[in-house]
C-alpha cells in the first residue's frame, strides 16, 4: 500500500528516513544501512549506505561517505564515493574528494578538492580517491564545533 504525500510524491509506509536532527551532534565510527538517511545536525564519522543520503542545509558530515545517491545542501569534509548521482545544491560545501558516475552542481555550490568521474567499467578513479582516504584521519576531539561554521561558508 502506498501513502500519497502530495500529487507528485508517494512513499512506502515503511520507508521513513532516519533523521539526525538540527540540534544533534553524533559521533560514531560508522553509520551504515540500506534506508534513506537525512543529516540536519552534525555527524562525525564515516557513512556507508546502499540507499540515499541527504545532508541538509544545517547538516554537516566530517568523515568519508559512500552511498547509492547523495544530495548535499550543507557541509562535508571527507571523501564522497557514489555509484549514482551526487547533487550539490547552491548551499553545499565539500572539502575533500568526490568520485561519482554523475555530478550535478547548482550555482553557488563549492568543492575544495578533487572530482573523478567513474562508471561501472572503471573503478580506477574511485580506488585513487579511496587510497587518499587513508590520509584523511580526523581527530574529532580536536575539531569541536569550530570546523563547521554556523553561518556562511568558509572563505577560500
Amino acid at each position: 500500500m502506498k501513502v500519497k504525500k502530495s500529487p507528485s510524491q508517494t512513499v512506502e509506509p515503511s520507508s521513513s528516513p532516519t533523521v539526525i536532527g538540527k540540534g544533534i551532534k553524533l559521533e560514531s565510527a560508522k553509520l551504515s544501512g540500506t534506508e534513506t538517511v537525512v543529516i540536519d545536525g552534525t555527524y562525525l564519522g564515516d557513512v556507508d549506505l546502499s540507499g540515499f543520503l541527504k545532508v541538509g542545509e544545517t547538516g554537516s558530515v566530517i568523515g568519508n561517505i559512500k552511498a547509492k545517491r547523495i544530495e548535499v545542501c550543507g557541509k562535508v569534509k571527507g571523501i564522497v564515493v557514489c555509484d549514482g548521482l551526487v547533487h550539490l545544491t547552491s548551499s553545499a560545501y565539500v572539502e575533500g574528494g568526490i568520485a561519482a558516475q554523475t555530478l550535478k552542481t547548482d550555482e553557488g555550490a563549492r568543492i575544495n578538492g578533487q572530482f573523478r568521474m567513474v562508471d561501472e567499467h572503471s573503478e580506477a578513479a574511485t580506488i585513487e580517491l579511496l587510497e587518499a582516504e587513508g590520509k584523511l584521519h580526523f581527530d574529532f576531539s580536536q575539531l569541536g564545533d569550530a570546523m563547521i561554521p554556523e553561518k556562511g561558508l568558509p572563505s577560500g
